[in-house]
């Protein structure tokens, strides 16, 4: 064994093996060009360091100029790290950190070999950065055989006995310098295919006629990530490999092809009244008699729910505050109260994003409003003009709203009278809590919607006995063209693009109308296609690159399950225990390395099912879609019923026939975008990435920073959540700001809390066992907001109560290894994917 003083230097002296190979974003040296950086350090003053190992004649080099030329250029990994401050930088190895003077870099390394016993093949600078079997952060920069690792050989082999020392022409054992890719860079989520028609390697698009090359997920077979870094356990499926089957457009083959499915699909997901817009329960039919159909006049009357005297002067956005929906900047039009939409373009009022103004056959404007996805799907992360992607998010996932006070207040507006009654059913699927929804309540569709109607068996009754999925955590759509499979617990493979649609299918197509269907069929690719396109919003605050790279370093590299780390969750199956092995690796420095994937357009793909015993997060959702929901599902036309049984399956993922011995749990998200999609974990439960990486330091009762109202308005209106970067986003902790609550801070003490404890009310647990045991259940809790919700009530579903059924803020806890300053270089990376 090891002496204890030797493990006490070795992360160090492992950094000063590669000091100035450069850390930076760019791969070259720190200090130097890139190229041969000998930066006029006095190398030669240490005792045997700078040996003329082959002699004075002919191309000789001394040993200084070897490592210069051999490995200074070839790593990076040990200069990003180990620097004060540095993830590097602890108490144990503070003396041996690295000059920030490259030139220091032979002489440090010399000093730590010596410290460290010298030898060779047994030396920790040899064996550190190669061996599997050794722990360190920093992974593994030179596998036994590369050229650095050679390199490191024949130097360490020089001081070992410098007689026997050849260094002629300074080649021998050390290969050619290797470039590094760098550190940071990040595709920003969409799809492979559009980068690939959008450059066509000099800037200028791609034509039509060029030809697709393979979708990156169609690459996630079984067998791909064997041995690698990041680990795959749930593979992309294709839905439309057999036009016999499935009689639906394919996939596109040319860039001309992606282009007319993209536009198609724009028509229809983007709304802002465009002519062929998709409205919930009614395609893009524009039926103004459509079950959900609004009229502007009763849109234009929803300030007197609001316990107002007269509409106010800032109307639209106190609806968009009120509800949680965002204003785009774009324009969508409403007529306001007197106006004709048809003389004035559609009206002078702005709509939020998950309302469209319908249009008629001829394209003219009706006054009649429609629901969109964006409800859920579409938020905002800082105020336009905050940064060059803030304001209004398109496909980020909306932790903004409040769609059961939308959905009872709206709909009490539809109803003459404004009492309300017998509409609230109708979105009594979602929340409990704003910024949370249940829209994924598949085993309510799969009822209605298997083929022939409910059957009287086993599975009718698995069914009913779900339960309810409850609170959720809407995904962010830019991640889609790196998923191959969708839903929190992967529940469909992301081919099977008609559930994607479920909101906008024809109400009597739920129930098997070929009509509808066939709406269906015609539309989701090109909904699919324009949906993966999507790219996330760049960071818009300042990044401190240093620290992203050690990041960097720490995300793709460093093993959670390390012995010496030792720690209490089971480690999972598969990848090198770092956060990339199961959310996938960006940095171009990994993505480049085939001992991470096996292609690099396979960036970003995440498709890693964490079992429940090894993630440990709130069970509820996957309880819910359990064997006889999955077999609902497989029976289904959303479920691609027809695959089922064949080499192309598309039905649900989670079938015991499908995923063998892989056990459920949830699906690890990509992280493109990641800062603008907090609160974080699949029930939106913990509000930053700090306590998600910190679990000690979650809150158990939290309610999110409000919009400041205007000053003659304050104490009368509610205000949503306040998205300015300013103001309320803590970019330390990378996530929204928000007020921790004691037990009775608009809760009941021993019904939403318990005061005694701290912990889940008994009234609680005992409902859970109700709620997670029959389907529906869930949403009686919510009757208070669909009677008549007082402003007081409004205020308090802000509050974030983890004590409620699935909204546990538990599990994510292998992270308890890391140490602050860890974490730290780990928020600092995610913000530059």
């Amino acid at each position: 064994m090891r002496s204890s003083l030797l493990k006490t230097l070795l992360p160090v002296a492992i950094a000063m093996s590669l000091a100035a190979c450069g850390g930076s974003s760019s791969g070259a040296p720190q200090g130097g060009s890139g190229t041969n950086n000998n930066g006029g350090g006095d190398g030669g003053n240490t005792d045997g360091g700078n040996t003329d190992g082959g002699g004075s004649g002919g191309g000789a080099v001394t040993q200084e100029e070897f490592f210069q030329t051999r490995l200074q250029n070839s790593s990076g990994f040990c200069r990003t790290c180990h620097i004060p401050g540095g993830v590097g930088d602890v108490e144990d190895g503070r003396d041996f950190m690295l000059s920030s003077n490259p030139a220091d870099d032979y002489d440090l390394l010399y000093q730590s070999w010596q410290t460290l016993g010298g030898g060779v093949e047994s030396s920790p600078l040899l064996v550190e950065p190669s061996d599997p079997s050794e722990p360190h952060s920093g992974g593994k920069p030179w596998p036994v055989g590369s050229a650095p690792y050679e390199a490191m050989r024949t130097l360490l082999s020089c001081w070992d006995n410098p007689s026997s020392c050849s260094l002629s022409g300074g080649g021998d054992g050390g290969g050619e310098p290797v470039d590094l890719e760098p550190l940071l860079g990040s595709a920003r989520g969409g799809h492979y295919w559009f980068d690939y028609c959008g450059n066509d390697g000099s800037g200028n698009p791609r034509p039509d006629s060029a030809v697709l090359p393979p979708d990156p997920r169609s690459l996630v077979r079984p067998g791909v990530s064997d041995g690698k870094a990041v680990h795959f356990n749930t593979f992309w499926a294709d839905c439309h490999a057999d036009p016999q089957l499935v009689q639906e457009d394919p996939h596109p083959e040319t860039c001309g092809q992606l282009r007319d499915s993209w536009e198609h699909g724009r028509e229809l997901m983007v709304g802002n009244g465009e002519p062929g817009s998709g409205t919930f329960f009614n395609a893009d039919y524009h039926d103004e008699d459509a079950l959900l159909a609004l009229s502007a006049s009763s849109y234009n009357r929803l300030w007197m729910q609001w316990g107002m005297f007269s509409r106010p002067d800032n109307f639209d956005q106190l609806v968009a505050e009120r509800y949680g929906m965002p204003l785009s900047e774009e324009r969508n039009p409403y007529p306001l109260p007197g106006e004709d939409p048809n003389a004035t373009n559609g009206g002078s009022g702005q709509l939020p994003a998950f309302l469209t103004q319908m249009r008629g056959d001829n394209g003219e404007w009706t006054g009649t409003l429609g629901y969109t996805c964006h409800a859920c799907h579409s938020g905002a992360a800082g105020l336009p003009g905050e940064g060059e992607d803030t304001g209004f998010q398109m496909g980020s996932g909306n932790s903004l709203q409040d769609i059961a006070l939308m959905s009872r207040e709206l709909g009490a507006a539809a109803i003459s009278g404004f009492n309300g009654e017998g509409f609230g059913t109708i979105f009594s699927l979602f929340g409990t809590s704003r910024g949370t929804n249940n829209a994924s309540d598949v085993n309510i569709f799969f009822l209605a919607n298997k083929e022939g109607g409910p059957s009287f068996d086993e599975h009718l009754f698995g069914v009913l006995t779900s339960g309810s999925t409850a609170s959720g955590d809407t995904p962010a759509w830019w991640n889609m063209g790196h998923r191959p499979a969708k839903f929190q617990d992967g529940f469909f493979p992301m081919d099977a693009s008609r559930v994607d649609l479920i909101f906008y299918t024809p109400l009597d197509a739920l129930t098997g109308d070929e009509a509808g269907e066939q709406w269906v069929r015609d539309h989701a690719q090109d909904a699919d296609k324009w949906m993966v396109s999507l790219k996330s919003p760049q960071y818009p605050l300042e990044v401190d690159e240093s620290l992203a790279e050690q990041g960097a370093i720490l995300f793709h590299s460093k093993d959670l399950w390390a012995d010496n780390l030792n720690n209490p969750v089971p480690e999972p199956e598969g990848g090198n225990g770092s956060c990339a092995s199961c959310h996938g690796a960006y940095s171009p420095r990994f993505v480049n390395d085939p001992t991470f994937l096996s292609d690099p357009s396979m960036e970003g793909l995440a498709a890693n099912v964490a079992p429940l015993d090894v993630i440990r997060t709130d069970p509820a959702r996957v309880n819910t879609n359990n064997e006889s929901v999955n077999q609902y599902g497989a029976d289904s036309f959303l479920g691609f019923g027809e695959t089922v049984g064949t080499e192309h399956d598309c039905g649900p993922l989670n079938r015991e026939s499908i995923r063998g011995d892989r056990e459920m749990g949830y699906l690890a998200p990509p992280l493109y975008g990641v800062w603008a999609t907090a609160p974080y974990l699949h029930n939106g439960s913990i509000p930053d990435v700090w306590s998600l990486l910190k679990p000690e330091d979650r809150p158990d009762l939290w309610r999110r920073v409000s919009t400041p109202a205007r000053a003659d308005q304050e104490g009368s209106v509610v205000m949503g959540f306040d998205v300015s970067m300013e103001r309320a986003y803590d970019e330390d902790r990378m996530g929204w700001k928000y007020d921790e609550l004691e037990c009775g801070d608009g809760t009941i003490p021993f019904l939403d809390c318990s005061p005694l404890t701290g912990g889940t009310p008994i009234l609680q647990e005992i409902l859970s066992q109700l709620y997670g045991n029959l389907i529906l259940t869930w949403n009686l809790g919510q009757l208070p907001i669909f009677l008549q919700a007082t402003q007081q009530q409004v205020e308090n579903r802000k509050i974030y109560n983890t004590h409620l059924y699935s909204q546990g803020n538990e599990g994510h806890d292998f992270t308890t290894v890391l140490t602050d300053q860890e974490r730290r270089a780990l928020i600092e990376y995610m913000k530059t994917l």
